[in-house]
């Protein structure tokens, strides 16, 4: 039986997008980065898909937004109504129904590697929880094959500086909780320029004769969503 990874994502003119990223960038240009940055999440999954027979979902804020063409490549599922912690459990649960255990994941922490999701598969299928802190307090990815009640989700305070370690001491009860390493979650104009250092930086890594493993290597799709980058911030003041 197959694991499930949901990229959660809000849909260009249904739903507002990078809001204070938007405050420096600009707003389509905040989009443009959405969009990207989804597509190079999605480009990581599909090489972790690979390697641990994970099936991929869009999970769409919205109803409209399951066929709009972004989201096309994978299956979409709706992560339903309500605040983001119902929304998780709804997600989480329904999926669970489906497959052994579930990753879930945003599209706001682009440099994640295949490595990441690798293990998150590798502790989830083993029965553990697993949890990407974020640099803000916040979680990159939430992955596990044990339910969880949706009371728990929802007492989580969320957009909070505490939000993983809220996450973790509520569900630790429920089963060991491993962590993945904190990775930059992509909200201002800071983070953004943070971002396009780490990029840069694993890009440069490589040179022509090198050889490296995968996990360390920019997919296709980060490589694009680099060169926006470079260029946005290079032609713009930010």
């Amino acid at each position: 039986m197959t694991g499930a990874i949901a990229i959660f994502v809000k849909t260009v003119g249904l739903s507002p997008i990078k809001t204070r990223l938007a405050q420096g960038i600009g707003q389509t240009a905040a989009e443009t980065f959405h969009l990207l940055a989804a597509e190079a999440v999605a480009g990581v999954v599909r090489q972790a898909a690979a390697q641990h027979r994970l099936a991929p979902y869009w999970a769409v804020a919205e109803p409209q937004g399951v066929t709009n063409p972004a989201w096309q490549s994978f299956p979409q599922i709706l992560q339903g109504k309500g605040e983001l912690g119902t929304r998780l459990a709804w997600v989480y649960n329904q999926l669970l129904q489906r497959h052994r255990f579930v990753l879930m994941l945003g599209a706001d922490s682009p440099q994640i590697s295949p490595h990441h999701l690798s293990q998150a598969a590798i502790w989830a299928e083993a029965g553990y929880f697993t949890l990407g802190p974020a640099a803000d307090g916040g979680f990159y990815l939430f992955a596990g094959s044990q339910p969880i009640p949706r009371s728990i989700w929802e007492s989580i305070p969320y957009s909070s500086s505490q939000t993983a370690n809220s996450l973790i001491q509520a569900i630790t009860p429920l089963g060991k909780v491993q962590q993945l390493p904190t990775l930059l979650d992509v909200d201002t104009t800071q983070e953004l320029k943070q971002l396009q250092t780490q990029l840069n930086h694993t890009a440069a890594k490589t040179t022509p004769n090198d050889h490296k493993r995968e996990s360390e290597e920019l997919c296709p799709e980060q490589a694009t969503l680099l060169t926006w980058i470079n260029r946005l911030l290079s032609e713009t003041n930010c």
